[in-house]
């Protein structure tokens, strides 16, 4: 091999070398986009699953705070009446005992 050919052969190793070195750097540039949006999908997805299940246990809360609420209620609705029953029942009662301590 002559002088020539030795040189030809190492300017095409040189640009086969940069053609390599071009083609791994937008491979790597490629692979990071690639996974920049794969990380992008997680994230999007893991929000919306954490928001969904977010909701649901903020219904659940409600819905028991709520339910709790009407059996507070329906207590407290019981003794309103049983306490205006005995008011009713005490009332004739009352109105009689003021009457004759009024005509004594």
């Amino acid at each position: 091999m002559g002088k020539e050919d030795i040189l030809k052969a190492i300017k095409n190793a040189e640009e086969n070398a940069a053609k390599t070195l071009v083609d791994a750097e937008s491979k790597a540039s490629s692979i990071l986009s690639d996974a920049r949006v794969k990380a992008t999908e997680v994230i999007q997805t893991s929000q919306e699953k954490i928001n969904s299940t977010s909701r649901s246990r903020i219904a659940d809360a409600r819905s028991t705070a709520q339910s709790e609420a009407d059996q507070v209620t329906k207590k407290g609705d019981s003794h309103i009446l049983e306490i205006t029953e005995k008011g009713s029942k005490q009332r004739k009662k009352a109105i009689d005992s003021v009457i004759d301590s009024f005509m004594k």
